[in-house]
């Protein structure tokens, strides 16, 4: 009974090799590849719109409302994060209680091709009065990305909460 099925599988399983083989064979020989035998990847760059700002805008909102400082971080403009660096960024913004609770993208307006400015109020995590506010959103390397308001970003160099 072993024999038998040793020779069954042999007997599959050979074809299926030498039928790979042959179609391996077919291919042209000298390295090349016809662009039909491999994948390819395109790559989309998010599109230049106020809506698609206001999208990124309301994530940086979300990840801060639900202590997400590092996703918040991560949607900054390179000149954001020039102001401080990442860890330096988490360590301080955790302490920041003004900066906890709820915010709202309440509008944005294209300025250009690759900047929109964001108008967000924000309701303080223990309660009081709301605050409004606009900051920058910058398309950069095919994605928008945030700019905190030039008096955070002072605030942030000097390693305070704003």
């Amino acid at each position: 009974m072993t024999r038998t099925f040793r020779g069954l599988a042999v007997a599959f399983a050979v074809p299926l090799v030498l039928g790979t083989a042959a179609a391996c064979s077919d291919k042209q020989g000298d390295g090349s590849h016809t662009s039909s035998d491999r994948p390819t990847a395109v790559v989309t760059a998010q599109p230049t719109d106020a809506q698609s700002a206001q999208v990124m805008a309301e994530q940086v909102f979300d990840n801060l409302s639900e202590g997400d400082w590092a996703g918040a971080y991560d949607l900054w403009t390179d000149n954001a994060k020039a102001a401080i660096g990442k860890d330096a960024y988490i360590d301080l913004v955790s302490t920041c209680t003004a900066q906890q609770g709820e915010y709202q993208v309440t509008g944005v307006t294209s300025v250009d091709a690759s900047t929109a400015t964001v108008k967000w109020t924000h309701m303080p995590a223990g309660g009081g009065a709301s605050r409004a506010g606009a900051s920058t959103a910058k398309y950069q390397n095919g994605a928008w990305h945030f700019e905190p308001d030039p008096a955070a970003l002072n605030a942030y160099r000097q390693n305070k909460c704003p």
